[in-house]
């Protein structure tokens, strides 16, 4: 009972404590689920930690984490010590699975080697893993696909056609195995996983490692070298180099071009712990102050236990008792929020973890709850009975310090989520189409659906809410890696450059909004895809043809790479292209029509390079429309209605360009949630501690209060005296958190090629909002104390 009593004697400051204390260990289980569930990407694999993704890396240029043409038996790894197996991945997209009559879009998938299996663990619910891909016919399907190919029904030895696609089309194939879907912890997924011939090499293929036990692997790099070194040229002055990366670091530490998937961000995850151990610190700062108070208030009770007979030590186990049910309620109440806020990650934590978390949060709540008690008996005047009975011995100074760092870190962590929002705002309005709210995206393509785009958009632009259509090579947020050599017209073959390339449709330009600063946007194709493509087999057969000149835009750096002063200088100039693989330059020749300003059509994680935008009515892979977004509902019906009548029997499988940015960027949006979830629940705990001290400091001033305006003082004044120590106080704490955060948000924003500038202005906007929030909240205090009858509050002294 007496326990319950002390508890309830101080029940309002009880209240903050739990509550303070509940949200972070909150915050702790939940942070702790997901940084596990991060950290533990690929490890299902039994092999996990000796498989290697090999890459090859140029001096100066993005690394692409495919390789081109690498072979079964490839010369680069040929006879080097500790590689025990080579597998090859080739990601292919736009084909169609036909199946009784039937026709399905599978979306990206992968050929892989025969001995896929043998290094990456599949789980076959269904089939004979020996055999399940030991013919180049085999296909291992997914659980949920075969459920929908094939319902409850056995899917092994079904036979299957693989159409529609730039490779491997109307190929037979055979079920040789389900498997159970891959988890989500994986950096790569796909419904097929399709047996790659082995004398195919002449693509670009994700290539992994399986070292041999204890094998070092910058021992397999150095072979590699020595490989690469004697089988290529010794005098190209940036030779390719291997690169070796564990695949359990891939998701969190690989950002290069081509990867499987978005991967996620290491960074963000020290992010979260961070914003843990500054969350856990405000409300420990809080604890500390309340305990503190409650000593102060309470201190003839202590001092009458002493002076009784009771000693230091019983003292303490009491009020260690009471902090171990402090904490306990607060473990309590913050398992529930976890479970309220989010159930699934809750649910994560291991219960071994869990109670081990739990009694940790417990013992530092004991221990940061008795410190000031026992600093506060130590004292030699501890049991002098003329001590202050209204708390006045607890010092300003402390609470100062106290209040300072506190709000260092509210400001810190505020900053920094300011700048995060305001560089994801930049994101997207530097993207192409980043503002467009109903832009419908449709990527790779079948071949036969391809061929009827033109058909497609004519009778799209009919439709109401239909507003713009296009196509290009690629979709807006993957890299450019296609290259093509230039030559300006009358300069030597010697004189070339190389510019990356975009292949786009009718419409392009118009249907993001780029607007020529020179010269003007493509006009009407000169040939059909039909046309194109006879021209692109006839060239790769060795029959090349005048096939007349084209049109060409560029962007203002490719115009200053080809040595042009000014964009009008450009337009009309005659260019010649090559790309040496029997590629684009089936039509090789054309005239420059239109200069843009630099676009980003890529990310802005690498800088705008020189680009070479071509038109042409082949290699249109992706299908873009744009709809009116007031009438979003009625374009998607006739979206509908008309691909289904220009494709029958293909599906349409569209998704908006908006989330193809969030795929993107989902890293740095949840970067941007995070830190302004913790910046509000930094903001809120400090908000209270400084509620607390200014109850503290009224209670103690109240006569002084009343002396001053018996003596005239106005209501304002008062406000004014007894604010001005704590604006005095936030003003010191934003002097050292600006300058830290500064530097942090310059390193982060070293990761964009276009950063959102750090203005003065937002850290000091930023740093008057926290003032302004903080002063409101503890203004009535103030004010409430000023307009307080004087002649009352001295009867109370």
């Amino acid at each position: 009972m007496i326990l319950l009593r002390r508890l309830l004697k101080s029940k309002s400051l009880r209240v903050v404590n739990v509550a303070g204390l509940a949200v972070v260990f909150a915050c702790m289980l939940l942070s702790y689920a997901y940084v596990a569930y991060e950290c533990s990407y690929d490890r299902f694999h039994t092999k996990a930690d000796r498989i290697y993704r090999l890459s090859l890396r140029t001096e100066g240029e993005p690394v692409d984490v495919r390789i081109h043409g690498f072979e079964t038996a490839d010369a680069r790894t040929a006879g080097v010590s500790g590689i025990e197996s080579v597998v090859r991945m080739y990601k292919a997209d736009g084909c169609e699975i036909r199946h009784e009559g039937h026709i399905d879009l599978p979306g990206s998938f992968y050929f892989v080697s025969g001995n896929f299996l043998d290094v990456f663990d599949l789980r076959l619910i269904d089939g004979d893993p020996r055999t399940a891909l030991d013919t180049p016919d085999k296909v291992l399907i997914s659980r949920s696909y075969a459920r929908r190919l094939f319902g409850e029904a056995s899917a092994v030895g079904r036979e299957l056609t693989l159409a529609g696609g730039r490779l491997y089309a109307d190929r037979q194939m055979f079920v040789g195995g389900v498997y159970e879907d891959l988890p989500e912890t994986s950096h790569f997924h796909s419904d097929l996983f399709v047996r790659l011939p082995d004398e195919d090499a002449g693509m670009f293929t994700y290539v992994y490692l399986l070292l041999s036990p204890g094998t070092r692997p910058d021992a397999v790099a150095r072979g590699i070298a020595a490989n690469m070194r004697r089988l290529g040229a010794t005098d190209d002055p940036r030779p390719e180099s291997p690169m070796l990366f564990p695949l359990t670091d891939i998701h969190l530490r690989s950002h290069f071009q081509r990867e499987h998937e978005p991967n996620g961000n290491i960074l963000y995850l020290y992010l979260i712990a961070g914003a843990n151990v500054m969350l856990l610190v405000i409300v420990l700062f809080n604890l500390w102050l309340n305990a503190g108070l409650i000593f102060a208030f309470n201190r003839r009770y202590y001092q009458l236990l002493r002076l009784n007979g009771a000693s230091s030590r019983r003292v303490l186990i009491d009020e260690m008792m009471i902090a171990g049910v402090v904490g306990g309620l607060a473990v309590a109440a913050g398992w529930g929020l976890a479970q309220v806020v989010a159930a699934r990650w809750a649910g994560a934590v291991p219960i071994g973890v869990a109670m081990g978390m739990s009694a940790a949060f417990v013992a530092i709540v004991m221990g940061v709850s008795v410190v000031p008690v026992v600093a506060r008996m130590s004292s030699t005047r501890f049991l002098s009975m003329q001590a202050d009975p209204r708390g006045g011995s607890v010092a300003l100074s402390g609470v100062k310090y106290m209040l300072i760092g506190q709000y260092a870190i509210v400001l810190f962590v505020t900053i920094v989520s300011v700048c995060i929002s305001r560089q994801v705002g930049r994101i997207r309005s530097s993207q192409v189409g980043g503002r467009e709210p109903a832009v419908l995206v449709m990527q790779s393509q079948p071949i036969d659906v391809t061929r009827r785009f033109g058909l497609l958009r004519s009778e799209l632009l009919k439709q109401p809410g239909i507003e713009a259509v296009t196509t290009a090579m690629q979709l807006p947020g993957s890299a450019i890696r296609d290259g093509v050599m230039v030559q300006k017209e009358g300069e030597s073959e010697d004189n070339v450059r190389r510019l990356a390339v975009l292949v786009v449709g009718d419409d392009f330009l118009p249907f993001f909004r780029l607007r020529p600063v020179a010269g003007e946007a493509f006009g009407r194709l000169r040939h059909t895809a039909d046309e194109e493509e006879r021209m692109l087999v006839a060239a790769a057969e060795g029959h090349r043809t005048d096939n007349g000149s084209e049109q060409y835009v560029v962007n203002r750096s490719a115009a200053e790479m080809l040595g042009f002063r000014t964009p009008d200088e450009a337009i009309g100039q005659q260019l010649r292209i090559r790309t040496g693989n029997g590629g684009l330059d089936y039509i090789d020749r054309g005239t420059i029509v239109g200069v843009t300003d630099d676009f980003n059509y890529t990310t802005t994680f690498e800088a705008t390079q020189p680009l070479l935008v071509v038109h042409r009515a082949f290699f249109q892979h992706c299908l873009m429309v744009r709809l009116d977004p007031d009438r979003r509902d009625e374009a998607l019906d006739s979206f509908r209605r008309v691909w289904a009548a220009v494709n029958p029997g293909y599906p349409a499988q569209y998704t908006y360009l908006s989330d193809v940015y969030d795929g993107v960027y989902a890293s740095e949006r949840y970067a941007e949630r995070l830190t302004r979830i913790f910046a509000a629940l930094c903001l809120a705990v400090a908000t209270l501690g400084l509620v607390i001290v200014m109850a503290f400091v009224v209670r103690r001033r109240t006569k002084e209060i009343g002396i001053r305006k018996i003596n005239g003082a106005r209501p304002s004044d008062i406000v004014r005296m007894l604010n001005y120590r704590f604006v005095l106080w936030i003003g010191v704490a934003f002097l050292l958190a600006a300058p830290a955060a500064y530097l942090l948000m310059t390193r982060w924003l070293e990761n964009f090629a276009a950063p959102a500038p750090l203005d003065w202005w937002l850290f000091g906007l930023t740093g008057l909002g926290v003032l302004v929030i903080s002063v409101a909240a503890v203004s009535w205090q103030s004010w409430r104390a000023a307009t307080i009858n004087p002649v009352d509050t001295l009867k109370l002294e």
